[in-house]
This record gives structure tokens, C-alpha cells and sequence, in this order.
């Protein structure tokens, strides 16, 4: 088995990341009768507290896409992931793949379980939500840099795919991290495939001349009660 692959350290600026309010009240969901102006402030604060707490960081790996004669796998130095249809279709025209690791860092996770431990749950809850939403923007930001690198040799970037969505078992995340020196980024993958800081993101990002992004892929994915595609999809 191939040991870790070159890792390339992305550059997660904090200071770019934005967390919109109206995203967070949007994902309270059942619970929107409590954003009043009082909970308006509260995220506002919370926000803040998980931006000023976090230690955002990323990391990428590049190999070679190998030839695969099923379509629902995915080849690539010298491990077989068994992505399932919809993300081997998704980049199926890559000519090479970043696999990355993306994380808030610890502290967030801290403070939600604090405040939930004192009693201070819709507290610990809006913490929660907003170090969700910073760890997808930092991924948003490794997107940004690897699209940029890419470019310059005439090639694109899908879409990023992750472990648990789109039919890609979770427990692939241990072959994932098989690429990654061990500790990359501060995270760690228990024996149950469960990533620590838990607000850490791992996943695929196909690379080439003919794979393209799509701005809004939630349709692709079974997961109907996702928080995110309550605020994003269409009304």
C-alpha cells in the first residue's frame, strides 16, 4: 500500500471567512419562532465568538486518476474507493484528483459543548451551527486555491464530494486518510470513521480539461433533512 502522498497546505485566511446571520436563523428550522430580535443578537455574538475561537486550517494531496472499469469506483494511488454511482459520475472525466482534509479546529466544539453542558442550549446550538458553516467556507477557500493552481495548466475543478453523502460510505474516510501523514491539519479518524475536531470536512475534488463545477448539486443527494438543504434549495 502506497504511503502518504506530497501534501500541499492550504492558505484558510480567517479573516475572509463570513458567516451570514441570515443563513444561520434560516437553518434554527422548526425553531424559527425564537428568532426574535433577542436571537438576532445571539447570533450575531456567536458568530463572532466561533470566528474569534477557530484555528481554520487545510490540506490537499494530488494523484492520478486510474482507470476503473466499474462505475462505482474510483482508483487512485494505488487505493479503491468505493464512491457509488453519482460521485464517479460527477468526476468521472478527471485526469486527477485532490483529496483533502479541512477543519474549524477545536475550539468551537469546545464552547458548543460547554454552553450545552451549563444549560445554555440554544447557545450552544448556534455555536454549533456556526462552526458548521465556517468549516464549509474554509473548504470553500482550499476550492479557491486549488481552482487557481489548476488553471494556469488548463484544467478545472468539479465539485467537492465527501464520505456520508451522495451514496460514498462514510467508513471510506479510513482509506482517505491513508494519503494524509498521520495528525495532518490536527485531525484524527476514531476506529467508527468519526473525524476529531468533529467540525472537519474530508472529501474528493475531481481535476481536468473536462470536468466542470455546478453551483448547486443538492439535488444529487439522498439526504432530505439536511440543514443545508433547507436554506439553499429553491422555494
Amino acid at each position: 500500500m502506497p504511503g502518504p502522498l506530497n501534501t500541499c497546505h492550504a492558505e484558510i485566511d480567517k479573516s475572509r471567512i463570513r458567516i451570514d446571520p441570515e443563513e444561520i436563523a434560516k437553518l434554527l428550522g422548526d425553531h424559527a419562532d425564537l428568532v426574535d430580535g433577542y436571537t438576532l443578537g445571539l447570533i450575531d455574538q456567536y458568530i463572532a465568538r466561533t470566528l474569534d475561537l477557530s484555528s481554520p486550517s487545510g490540506a490537499y494531496v494530488l494523484a492520478d486518476a486510474l482507470e476503473s472499469k466499474s462505475n462505482r469506483v474510483i482508483k487512485a494511488s494505488g487505493i479503491t474507493f468505493n464512491s457509488g454511482k453519482i460521485i464517479h459520475k460527477m468526476v468521472k472525466d478527471s485526469t486527477s484528483y485532490a483529496f483533502f482534509l479541512v477543519t474549524a479546529g477545536p475550539e468551537p466544539e469546545k464552547l458548543a459543548r460547554r454552553l450545552i453542558s451549563e444549560g445554555n442550549y440554544l447557545e450552544g446550538y448556534l455555536v454549533d451551527l456556526a462552526a458548521s458553516a465556517l468549516v464549509d467556507l474554509a473548504a470553500d477557500l482550499l476550492q479557491e486555491q486549488l481552482q487557481n493552481r489548476v488553471q494556469s495548466e488548463g484544467s478545472q475543478i468539479t465539485n467537492r464530494y465527501s464520505p456520508g453523502y451522495c451514496g460514498w460510505d462514510v467508513e471510506e474516510q479510513q482509506k482517505l486518510f491513508r494519503l494524509f501523514p498521520e495528525g495532518c491539519c490536527g485531525i484524527s479518524l476514531s476506529a467508527s470513521s468519526l473525524m476529531n475536531p468533529v467540525k472537519s470536512i474530508s472529501g474528493i475534488i475531481g481535476i481536468g480539461a473536462r470536468v466542470s463545477y455546478r453551483d448547486y448539486t443538492c439535488e444529487l443527494c439522498a439526504m432530505k433533512d439536511c440543514h443545508f438543504r433547507r436554506v439553499r434549495d429553491p422555494q
